[in-house]
């Protein structure tokens, strides 16, 4: 208990009955007439108050509470209105969502991480105290690496850190919110064709970046790849450009009549369409074929109105994988991005697509059966090097000279193996004549 010239404060662990229905730690803070109790992610380890004066004989104003818990560390402002917290300027923990995957990049620009640094610097954050962290002291070691280096985490909630990693401790440098380009639904009903998903359907599966040129390339878990590119300006999308890719393959069955006549090519299912494909000014509706099943419905439905983008990573691109005859999209499994030729390549085990980011067109879509199987269109067929055979007038066949190599390799490997062959059963004539 502190008291202070005007009201006291109380503070103490816990303050939640135990017939609460998910009673998380807490702590809770009594002022005068007023009471909150604040719930922490975490078990309290301890807490300790700080005040203006370190003596305990004078009057302790406390202005801030420190609360050590098992996995943080968090600091309450107890100076504001609804007691904020202080934004912590040493992250404990980079599982503030679950860590869905990890890219390391060493030797990047110099001009890289404060790039990064000023538009993270820029974002607003909301629920923090407006005052400075409150504990100072100690000094931070330099680091042993002398190039920077760069962390990129991506999150099950669809976010994607910066870390800066040529220090001591990893220090948030950017973070990317990868969901707000998508319609958020609003109750079960309203839930999108997530079916190849049950939980974080936003969550990041693949990153591929270029530190160079600064574009960036995520794939998600719902069969989705959004393309970003970095500006230091704020700018308003009206439309976010997006194209829609069926990559579902089926092998057409059909027997010739001839022996000698090659397979038909798998097609695409619906038709495989050679033009690029114009990006798509608003979200494809949902469509369903004849059985009633669905048919060209993305899994998440990109956001029709205006978006607001901050200075940093700028959506450039959305592409969807698309239900194909009741089929959902497989998981995307591999992506690359190449921004000297503005290309980018993903693929599944259903096939694969490469996609011309800047004229925002399709490609390439070929089905993993037309890169492996037998009816490969780039297969070539095995093929005799010897010249063709001269028609018979007299004229002796002109042999290579690889083959006359080859023969008498052969000729003199069967010389080696005859004498081989010779010795061992002279030695065993001689043997037996000495048991005899």
């Amino acid at each position: 208990m502190y008291f202070i010239s005007r009201e006291p404060f109380i503070i103490l662990s816990g303050g939640l009955s135990y017939d609460t229905v998910g009673r998380r730690p807490c702590l809770t803070v009594m002022h005068g007439k007023s009471t909150a109790v604040l719930e922490m992610d975490y078990s309290i380890v301890d807490f300790l108050t700080l005040c203006e004066t370190p003596y305990p004989n004078d009057f302790q104003e406390p202005y801030a509470v420190v609360v050590l818990l098992e996995k943080d560390l968090v600091l309450i402002d107890l100076a504001q209105n609804g007691y904020p917290i202080f934004e912590n300027p040493y992250p404990l923990s980079i599982h503030e969502s679950p860590v869905t995957c990890c890219e390391y990049f060493a030797d990047c620009p110099v001009d890289l991480i404060p790039a990064l640094y000023s538009v993270g610097a820029r974002q607003k954050r909301q629920g923090y105290s407006k005052k400075e962290w409150p504990i100072n002291g100690g000094n931070w070691g330099l680091g042993a690496q002398s190039y920077p280096e760069i962390i990129i985490t991506g999150h099950a909630d669809g976010s994607v850190k910066f870390w800066d990693a040529s220090a001591i401790t990893l220090q948030v440098l950017y973070k990317l919110k990868t969901s707000k380009v998508f319609e958020k639904s609003r109750n079960k009903d309203d839930r999108p064709n997530t079916d190849i998903v049950d939980e974080d359907p936003y969550a990041i599966q693949i990153i591929s970046w270029c530190p160079e040129s600064r574009m960036l390339c995520i794939a998600g878990v719902s069969a989705h790849v959004i393309i970003y590119r970095f500006s230091k300006q704020e700018v308003i999308t009206e439309v976010i450009p997006m194209l829609e890719v069926r990559l579902l393959y089926e092998i057409n069955d059909v027997e010739s009549p001839e022996g000698d006549q090659a397979p038909p090519l798998p097609t695409p299912v619906g038709g495989a369409n050679p033009q690029p494909i114009p990006p798509q000014s608003h979200p494809s509706t949902s469509s369903s074929s004849s059985d009633g099943l669905r048919d060209n419905v993305p899994c998440l439905k990109v956001k029709s109105s205006p978006l607001k983008q901050s200075p940093g990573y700028q959506t450039e691109l959305v592409i969807q994988l698309v239900w194909v005859g009741g089929e959902p999209p497989q998981q995307i499994t591999s992506l690359a991005i190449n921004s000297s030729y503005g290309l980018v390549v993903f693929g599944n085990c259903n096939g694969i697509a490469m996609v011309d980011y800047l004229q925002k067109a399709v490609l390439l879509n070929l089905g993993t059966i037309e890169l492996y199987g037998s009816s490969d269109p780039y297969r070539r067929e095995p093929r005799s090097p010897r010249k063709s055979r001269q028609p018979s007038g007299g004229k002796k066949e002109k042999i290579p000279s690889f083959r006359i190599f080859v023969n008498a390799e052969v000729t003199s490997v069967n010389r080696d193996c005859a004498i081989l062959v010779k010795g061992l059963s002279s030695q065993r004539i001689a043997a037996n004549r000495r048991l005899l």
